[in-house]
């Protein structure tokens, strides 16, 4: 019982300090959305994904 009630103030703990922030990139050269895995105000990880292909997906249906 003491291990369960441990590892649940351990989960909490960390879900309190773990959040995701976003961010849109819009320039003349680049449209991208950046993922930040944030801990305590701390990137773990970060992940950049181009938005353009999407964007000329969309353009192209539009035409059609």
């Amino acid at each position: 019982m003491l291990f369960s009630s441990l590892e649940e103030k351990a989960i909490n703990l960390i879900k309190r300090k773990f959040y995701i922030e976003t961010q849109l990139v819009d320039s003349d050269t680049e449209l991208s959305l950046v993922v930040n895995s944030m801990f305590d105000g701390n990137i773990v990880t970060s992940h950049k994904q181009d938005l353009l292909p999407l964007l000329e997906a969309f353009k192209k249906r539009m035409k059609d």
